[in-house]
Parts: C-alpha cells; structure tokens; sequence
C-alpha cells in the first residue's frame, strides 16, 4: 500500500480581515513551529504576527477597493464612475447656471446717463442654505437714461473668477479683455497640471490662454486627450469630489505641451446648480454699487441644474454604449434622449413604424423647456433610422393622493414606540416611494406595496389607507395606482396619522 503525501493545508481565501490573517498565521507557526507556544500578547512572537495581520488587513482593503472601484455598478466614489462613464462614452451632464433679466432704472434725481458694463454684480437676499446671497452678474453692457430711464437686461447666476486683466484676440476686429485667473508659467514638463483656486467651477465656462509672444492664444477643452496629437492645443478638465477642478495639459505626444516660459491664465465663471431657481423680483440689491440706480424688478431665474447624481450616471451610460449614437430600436431613442445635458427620465413611444414621440422630463421631475424640447428633438432626428420622423414632448406627471383630511391614513402602534417617530418614518417612505429618484415612466402602484412599506415601519401594529388614488381619478378608497407608458407619479395630497403608542 503506497503511503499518502503530506496533507496539504487547507487555505481560507475570503478570511481576509485582521482577524482571519492573524489565526491563519498561528496555525501555520504551530504547524512548523511547534516549540513556540507562546500566545500572550506581550510575546514578541504575537507581537510580529498582530504586525503583520494589521498590514494584511489594510492591503487586503485596497485590493477591494480597487476592485469595487473598477465596475460601475460597484464603485463609490464619483471620480471612478465618472471615469468609466467616459469609458464607455458617455459624458455626464454638468452644472449650469440659472438666466434670467433684471430691470435696472435711475432714480428721478438722476440728472445724468449711466453705464452699467457687463458682469456687474447683483445678489438675491440672504438664503440659509448657502449661508449667503446668490451673487448674479449682468452678460451685456447696458446704457440707463436719466431720471427714470430703464433697461431689460440679461443676467446669469454666478460669478467671474480671477482678478487679472488679459487682452485677447489682439489686432483682430474682436479683440477684448477679460478677467481671468494667473496660473504660472509653464515648466515644460508633461503632463502639467493646473488647479484653479475657485470652485465650484462651471465647467462649459473654462478656457485656457497661453501666452505665445504678445498675444494670449486659447487653447481648446476636449473630453479626452488621447484623441488629440502632440501639435494640439488642447486640454482636459477633472473635478474632484469636494469640487476641486483640475487642468491637465498634453504629453507631447496625446496634446501639446506649453514652451517653458509661457505665462497661462485661465477664464471662469463659478457657481450653478438648481438653487439658482429663484421666483420673480428676488434679486433685489447691486453688489457693485451704481450711483442714482435700482433694481425695478426681475425675472424668474431658470435652467440652472445640478451635476448629474452618481445613480443616474451608473443607468444612462450603459444606455449610451449600446446605442453607438444611432437609433435603431424603439429603446434606442429614448436612450440617446438621456444623453442630451438636461434630461434625467426619457421614454419613447411608437405605433407606427414611421414616426417616434419621446417623452422627457428634467431634474426633479421638472417639466422641460422649449429650447430643451427642440434640442433633443434635433439631436435624436440626426441619429435616427432613415425615414423616421422624431418629435419630443414633455412626459405627464401624475399626482398621487395618500389619505383624505378628515380621513387620513393611520398607523396603529404598540404602547411602546413614540408617535413622532412612526409619524415621521410615515411621511418619509411614501414620499420616497414616488420621489425622484425612485419613480419612472409607467410606474404601477399596487396597493398592497403600500401597506407593506408601511407595516415595515419599527413600532407599527396596522396601518389603514382609507384613500390611495390618483388626483385625476375617484377620490374613495385604496387602490392600485395605474400610470401609462407616459406618465410619472409624483406625490399629492399626503394626509397621516397615529395611533397608539408614546
């Protein structure tokens, strides 16, 4: 009878973690190391081994993380999803400010014309959200006449960073100068790259200026410079979490490198996102300080938005890769719909053949602009299957009504669970359940999921819904919510109460 070889050891690869490295390492000492049976914490021997599972343990972290950042279905930090999205193809949508007009006028005691130049300040009152006003800045020149003249004009949320003055286009019919941020020299190394000091930067906004002789030239912003050659002038934007924003110049080979020497300034507005949102008449002071001028009213600020949320950005961009920027299949459409910037929630619909409606909506559910419409509208039709005609409409939101006042929808608790804590667990799963983020084109409802959410709330015993219904329908009793292939649900009248408990 042949004699068996050693027993080969037996290896736990998921027991990676402090505890799982250092038994690992004392069985294995045990094994070749019999003699040493020392296992007090004050052992030089467990102290080497405690060392040494510590270091494992944080490798082993690292090793995870680079996996999980890898995939965009697993990654969490935004910088990784960004880069895969970009991977694929796809270019997340960014910041933009809010526009609108201002009124401005002279007083009657205003003997004289004035001239308010482009990028004068004007602020919103204070708001406690951003623990400061909203700073606007007029986009054109504008000449007041006296004693009560008065012009409309146009402004744009935001500010214009950099203090330095820099003349461009020199000896040409359009030559100017702009503020712009001083960001050295170049050092002629590759790959430089250039932080700008103010954030957060709106990134449409960026240019680029490098001095070549007398004249500053501009440089061109790309997504990617492994697209470009080493005698392009380009240059990539990379913004980082806490909204750092980053230049990166070319290696000479993939984009151009600036000659050592040459002075680099950057030209940028700061600011954007949806607060910039704001209702008529509530822009009421001038930063700036015009002698003999007021704010007479002003517009409602709209189209600002925000940077598009990490979950948005892991559904579209897959949409975008598999689309190959044509339209072939009816999801095709809706698809390349999404990666138009201003679009969060797309559905195309068909009956024919020949032509395709596209329902869209914006951040939050908000019903799109015109000039939003027509965009998608072009970019879609461009990329379209020959022959078929494209046309956009805004999608329908359906309000849901959740209890009645006089009877409302009630959670039974037990004695001892306070009432403010189911109330506001209450509030907070229903409107979840049809926020943003959580509803879509022909989203169902049933009944039943409502009392199950609600039964799922720590401290309930029952829960009654006397009325779950859409606005538009009969207003009695609960039922299951029914929303087309063009319709979002969105939250109505929410009325609940408790019973019972603290």
């Amino acid at each position: 009878m042949a004699e068996s070889g050693p027993v080969k050891p037996s290896v736990d690869y998921t027991s990676k973690d402090y505890q799982g490295f250092r038994q690992a390492m004392l069985d294995h000492a045990a094994q070749i190391f019999p003699e040493w049976t020392g296992r007090n914490t004050a052992d030089f021997g467990v102290t080497l081994v405690d060392l040494m599972a510590y270091l494992g343990d944080i490798l082993s972290y690292y090793q995870d993380a680079a996996s999980r950042e890898a995939f965009l279905s697993t990654a969490t930090r935004r910088e990784s999803i960004l880069a895969l999205a970009r991977m694929l193809g796809y270019e997340p949508d960014v910041a933009a400010p809010a526009a609108g007009t201002v009124v401005l006028a002279t007083e009657e005691s205003q003997a004289a014309a004035v001239h308010v130049p482009a990028g004068t300040k004007l602020t919103t009152d204070f708001i406690e959200a951003l623990d400061r006003p909203l700073v606007f800045e007029t986009t054109q020149d504008a000449d007041l006449g006296p004693t009560g003249g008065s012009a409309s004009i146009p402004v744009l949320e935001g500010e214009t960073a950099g203090t330095t003055p820099l003349r461009i286009l020199r000896n040409t019919a359009q030559e100017q100068e702009i503020i712009a941020e001083s960001l050295g020299t170049s050092t002629g190394a590759v790959e430089q790259t250039l932080v700008l000091s103010e954030a957060p930067a709106i990134l449409d906004s960026i240019r680029l200026f490098v001095e070549e002789g007398t004249d500053a030239v501009e440089w061109r912003r790309v997504d990617s410079l492994l697209e470009w050659g080493p005698l392009d002038k380009a240059f990539q934007v990379v913004t980082a979490l806490d909204g750092t924003t980053t230049i990166m110049l070319g290696d000479g080979i993939t984009g151009s490198i600036p000659s050592v020497g040459q002075s680099m300034y950057a030209a940028y507005r700061t600011g954007g996102g949806s607060i910039g949102n704001i209702q008529p008449n509530t822009i009421v002071d001038i930063m700036d300080g015009l002698a003999g001028v007021y704010i007479a009213s002003s517009s409602a600020m709209t189209g600002g938005r925000d940077a598009e949320a990490m979950e948005s950005i892991r559904t579209n961009a897959p949409k975008a890769h598999r689309t190959q920027d044509r339209a072939v299949a009816l999801r095709d459409y809706a698809d390349l719909a999404l990666s138009v910037p201003g679009v969060a929630k797309a559905r195309s619909l068909s009956t024919q053949t020949t032509s395709v409606n596209i329902r869209i909506v914006g951040a939050a559910n908000a019903i799109p602009s015109l000039d939003l419409i027509d965009r998608v509208e072009r970019y879609v039709q461009e990329r379209a299957v020959a022959g078929v005609s494209v046309s956009v409409s805004p999608g329908d939101l359906v309000k849901v009504n959740m209890g009645k006042v006089d009877d409302p929808i009630v959670l039974g608790l037990y004695p001892n669970h306070r009432r403010e804590d189911a109330l506001r667990a209450g509030k907070q799963v229903l409107q979840e359940l049809l926020s943003d983020a959580n509803s879509v084109f022909g989203m169902n409802i049933p009944i039943s999921r409502i009392y199950r959410i609600l039964d799922q709330i720590p401290g309930v015993e029952y829960a009654r819904v006397p009325l779950f219904a859409r606005a538009d329908g009969v207003q009695s009793g609960p039922q299951d919510v029914i929303c087309r292939d063009w319709e979002i649900p969105v939250p109505g009248d929410l009325y609940i109460v408790t019973d019972g408990g603290l």
